[in-house]
């Protein structure tokens, strides 16, 4: 890998951290929830189906003098490679765990000032 990925990657965990603290500080709840939701299909089940899409092995026969590429699926009900499978969705789902974390704190907070804010406001009546 080349220097500038180191550079790249902690840049782009930092500007989607302080993305999703303002979308988790808006007026509509549900703007919150998009980067969460783009985490937990993008990274889990895309890259979970592309392992086991990998368990597959290709090979070519000749078939009238054309070759011809077959597959052999791979994949068994082995207890070994569910258990790998969960652990993986398990593993990339954790950004999406840091990004509901951080919508929960800020929208508690929010919750908090306008209910401080509403008993400002009967106490001014």
């Amino acid at each position: 890998m080349t220097p500038s990925i180191f550079v790249f990657i902690p840049i782009a965990f930092i500007g989607a951290i302080v993305l999703q603290v303002l979308l988790s500080k808006k007026e509509n709840r549900w703007i919150g929830f998009i980067l969460p939701a783009i985490s937990f299909i993008g990274f889990s089940f895309i890259i979970v189906i592309e392992i086991i899409q990998t368990n597959t092995v290709l090979y070519s026969t000749m078939v009238d003098g054309e070759t011809v590429l077959q597959t052999i699926a791979q994949m068994n009900s082995k207890p070994i490679n569910i258990v790998r499978y969960i652990y993986i969705f398990f593993l990339y789902n954790i950004p999406t765990v840091i990004l509901l974390a951080i919508y929960f704190v800020c929208r508690s907070k929010r919750n908090k000032q306008r209910a401080l804010d509403k008993m400002i406001a009967q106490d001014l009546e």
